[in-house]
């Protein structure tokens, strides 16, 4: 046998015991009367018409298990708390919403919400696999594993020995596990399941918060959209490195993935650059301690900066002329910053 035919014949036999450890481990385990695929058909004639597409009805879509999850505008999860009371069980009794499904049809919505809405009724993993909301979500297994099966391709629970797409694909894998989803049919960001939106934000954006529909509770980093999209005050946002500096965020290693969160400033913020984890406050060349830049807290709410809060408007001994005298990015009055300006980086720009 040569070492190629030996390598998938070994990768066939681990694929094998674990679909028959899936299979033994489904047989034991309590399941629902109703999952999202009994449901589905039921949405797709009775709700799908209006809540589909980009701009979906009432801003809720019913296209997949997770957008039928998901919050309404109000800010609740369409399909909890587990009663009548559901926003998605609640809109039934509309005049415009009443005729929509027959009674059959809505006894099987309301058993689906009432049971939980689970996503699959069996398979290699929990039914609830795919629910961020549960215990049972894979990204919370992930976690507890320090993300091992997605960066270990040695591993018996190796993502990458039944699914494409894994960020570890295990050597000698030609053929997946029947069914078995592709990672990066969910994933499907530029970078996959290594998007920096996978974990740290809300899809293509790659920052924290969460999205607080299907990760509740208080926001965390809020001062990250200060920092990283364009302001007044800040026309040229800062990118990751700026803050989290020297670090390959293309695998989980290192610091990346450790369950800390690691503040490295980048040189330019000057060599005694420190990031508080007590009292989360910044000291750098932007907050510094004892002068008149602003020292604040990383999630402070609230904070209005103007130009007489980091230096005075003008410094003291400085032109009193218009700033676009001297300085670029200033609008064509000489009275405000403008999104070419080189603002807050360090130094003293004129030209």
């Amino acid at each position: 046998m040569t070492v190629g035919a030996h390598r998938r014949w070994v990768a066939g036999l681990v694929w094998a015991s674990l679909v028959l450890l899936g299979c033994n481990e489904v047989r034991n385990r309590e399941e629902p009367p109703v999952v999202f695929t009994d449901i589905d058909p039921i949405l797709q004639e009775g709700c799908v018409d209006c809540h589909s597409g980009s701009v979906p009805a009432a801003g809720y879509s019913v296209e997949d298990y997770l957008e039928t999850i998901r919050c309404v505008p109000d800010g609740r999860p369409a399909t909890l708390p587990p009663d009548a009371t559901a926003p998605i069980l609640a809109v039934l009794a509309r005049p415009d919403h009443a005729d929509l499904l027959d009674a059959s049809q809505a006894d099987g919505l309301t058993a689906w919400v009432v049971e939980g809405a689970w996503p699959a009724r069996r398979g290699s993993h929990p039914g609830q696999w795919l629910d961020p909301r549960t215990d049972a979500w894979h990204g919370t297994y992930l976690e507890e594993t320090d993300w091992q099966g997605i960066v270990d391709p040695t591993r018996g629970d190796a993502c990458g020995l039944c699914h494409p797409g894994s960020p570890a694909p295990v050597p000698g894998i030609t053929s997946y596990a029947p069914g078995a989803t592709d990672c990066t049919d969910c994933h499907d960001l530029p970078g996959g399941v290594m998007a920096c939106g996978t974990c740290h934000g809300d899809g293509l954006r790659p920052y924290p918060p969460r999205d607080p529909c299907y990760f509740p509770g208080p926001p965390f980093g809020g001062a990250h959209k200060t920092h990283t999209e364009p302001s007044a005050n800040m026309p040229n946002p800062l990118g990751c490195q700026s803050c989290h500096f020297g670090e390959d965020y293309a695998m989980l290693e290192g610091g990346h993935g450790n369950g800390e969160v690691n503040v490295i400033f980048q040189p330019a913020w000057g060599p005694d650059a420190t990031y508080d984890s007590e009292t989360r406050v910044c000291a750098t060349t932007c907050h510094v301690r004892g002068g008149m830049m602003p020292v604040v807290a990383w999630d402070e709410a609230g904070l209005n900066l103007d130009c007489n809060s980091c230096h005075l408007n003008p410094p003291p001994g400085h032109a009193t002329i218009a700033c676009n005298g001297c300085h670029r990015g200033i609008n064509p009055e000489g009275t405000r910053l403008t999104i070419e300006a080189p603002h807050i980086n360090g130094r003293v720009d004129a030209f």
